[in-house]
């Protein structure tokens, strides 16, 4: 079809028509897939679930307060008593902190959503808003994220600056191909 032959198409202008070099027009239809109907979860809510979940282990504290103040209880000369009370306290601070541990783990695993997240009412999908694997969200999510945090301290920090972005998903997520959803 030459130039002169070619119909001209409503809207356009004798420029457009004419302009070999334009951008070709297409209409381009999408398809809303799961993850348009997935609502994200908000910064706050996130920010609230991750403080819940660090404040359910100040209960490991209350055994190291306890068994140190047994000793300076039992007499004021604590330094000269033996270490049995303080060691006790330690023992039963890291039991209990195994126990919120694995409560938390098995709620991940089974739910998606530590207790934090259950107070909140937010969960952890895939981006296509399937439940997450238990090797995904312990592995890619948690484990990972941890060594690389440990190695090097500043991926801690930016992987909470991440949840600033568009997505609203750290490094974490993008890393285990997951996102924080509303219930």
């Amino acid at each position: 079809m030459t130039e002169l032959a070619r119909k001209e198409e409503p809207g356009e202008t004798p420029e457009e028509q004419l302009n070999p070099y334009a951008a070709p027009k297409a209409t381009v239809v999408t398809e809303a897939g799961p993850r348009a109907r997935l609502k994200l979860a908000s910064r706050g809510e996130r920010f609230a679930a991750a403080l819940v979940d660090n404040l359910v282990y100040l209960p490991c504290l209350l055994p190291l307060f306890l068994g140190n103040g047994f000793r300076a209880f039992i007499d004021p000369r604590y330094e000269e008593l033996p270490n049995a009370a303080g060691w006790a306290g330690i023992g039963l601070a890291f039991l209990i902190g195994l126990a919120i541990f694995g409560v938390q783990i098995y709620l991940l695993v089974t739910e998606g959503a530590t207790l934090g997240k259950r107070v909140m009412r937010i969960r952890i999908v895939t981006v296509d808003g399937e439940p997450v694997g238990a090797l995904q969200i312990l592995l890619l999510r948690t484990v990972l994220p941890g060594l690389a945090g440990f190695m090097c301290s500043i991926f801690s920090l930016i992987d909470a600056l991440f949840i600033f972005g568009e997505q609203r998903r750290c490094v974490h997520d993008l890393m285990a191909g997951t996102v924080v959803v509303s219930r």
